[in-house]
């Protein structure tokens, strides 16, 4: 296969340099990649002077254009490249992203499972109602190393999985260039940006393709839309341009039910607490773990480890797992919070501490000294009143 990989460019000299090295470390090896920065007249020229200098030492293609054209135009630059250059899959990056090694492959993949897949959007800690969830990304997922790690187990666990939801995001978003030859291209009525990749999707739709979500693939992705409130195209306290959201509700009168119930099927949020179940219990398996009975949270940043955490007193026992700003839920078996997290990582904790008294940690703690297990029996004040 052959795919075409734009990231779509407006200023952002503080995080654009980070987006276009994680590009150009792609995998390779299974598909034929380019990559292309199109970058849309910047106003600092001098940044646009530093960008294309950047795209020719790491050996990518770059274009400025002549004028400002905003995001759709800017857009339809990669997918007509994409349709007339022989590509077979055009992916459309925003430029304030970490993109994994894995992202060609798993994109490539999950659009492989089915024919009438149009559209591919890549999973990340931000991209609409879609997102997998976690406590700070800014803090723990901007680097690529950890954004490859989490994109690598989530294409193990989830390879060849297409979630199907109402529309694409175009954060990151893979588009067949048979679904273009159906569909055409952006439409330029959405002006210098937003809902485009909705009508675009929803118009796909109606020619029959699917709009899927790959959670096989991850990307990191800034908050506060960085790359949109650069370029202008939100006004102070808006998540969206209102008078492109009448557009589509114009065109596409039944999008909001499809939502709604998109969001009533749940699908997204137990696809999220499974992912974390995945991630929390391979990180503990890799890096160890520790087991504590305690109303607070004692995860230390220095400690490589991830903590699951008992309520003292809680019926049934309640156990949750945090590393890297995920958090899941364990499920406990016979009662059995150690048996129960073996199943999970493995493997037995490295330390089980009990800081508080009740019927689970008491229990916690005599199952934990049967197995031989290193104790720190810490109960003295209750931590709750």
């Amino acid at each position: 296969m052959r795919v075409l990989v734009a990231v779509l460019v407006y200023g952002g000299r503080d995080y654009v340099p980070r987006c276009l090295e994680s590009a150009v470390r792609i995998d390779r090896s299974r598909h034929d990649v380019d990559v292309l920065v199109l970058d849309d007249a910047s106003p600092d020229e001098s940044w646009s002077r530093e960008l294309a200098s950047l795209c020719h030492d790491l050996g990518i293609g770059s274009y400025r254009s002549a004028r400002n054209l905003g995001i759709p135009r800017n857009m339809n630059l990669a997918l007509q490249r994409g349709k007339e250059a022989g590509y077979d899959h055009v992916v459309l990056a925003n430029s304030d992203t970490v993109l994994p090694d894995n992202l060609v492959n798993a994109l490539v993949d999950t659009a492989a499972t089915d024919d009438s897949i149009g559209s591919v959007t890549a999973w990340s800690n931000n991209v609409s109602i879609f997102s997998l969830r976690n406590e700070d990304p800014d803090r723990h997922l901007a680097e690529p190393r950890t954004v490859d790690w989490v994109s690598t187990i989530c294409h193990e666990h989830f390879a060849g999985r297409a979630v199907d939801i109402p529309v694409g995001v175009g954060f990151c978003l893979m588009a067949t260039v048979g679904a273009l030859r159906q569909v055409g291209l952006m439409d330029p009525v959405f002006g210098r940006g937003y809902c485009e990749e909705v009508d675009w999707c929803l118009r796909a739709t109606e020619h029959g393709l699917r709009n899927v979500l790959a959670p096989s693939a991850f990307v990191y992705h800034m908050g506060g839309s960085a790359s949109s409130a650069g370029a202008g195209l939100l006004r102070p306290g808006h998540t969206t341009v209102p008078l492109h959201e009448r557009i589509v509700d114009l065109r596409h009168p039944g999008y909001r039910q499809l939502v709604e119930d998109h969001l009533a099927s749940r699908v997204v949020e137990r696809l999220t607490d499974e992912a974390a179940a995945v991630l929390v219990g391979r990180a503990a398996r890799e890096r160890g773990y520790t087991v504590e009975a305690s109303w607070l949270d004692r995860t230390h940043p220095e400690d490589p480890r991830v903590h699951f955490t008992v309520e003292p007193d809680g019926s049934p026992a309640q156990v949750v797992g945090r590393f890297a700003g995920f958090e899941a839920v364990v499920e406990v078996e016979g009662g059995s919070v150690l048996k129960s997290l073996e199943v999970l990582v493995g493997a037995p904790p490295q330390v089980v501490r009990v800081f508080d008294r009740g019927h689970p940690a008491d229990f916690l703690l005599e199952e934990a000294r049967r197995a031989s297990l290193e104790t720190v029996d810490a109960r003295s004040y209750p931590e709750r009143v």
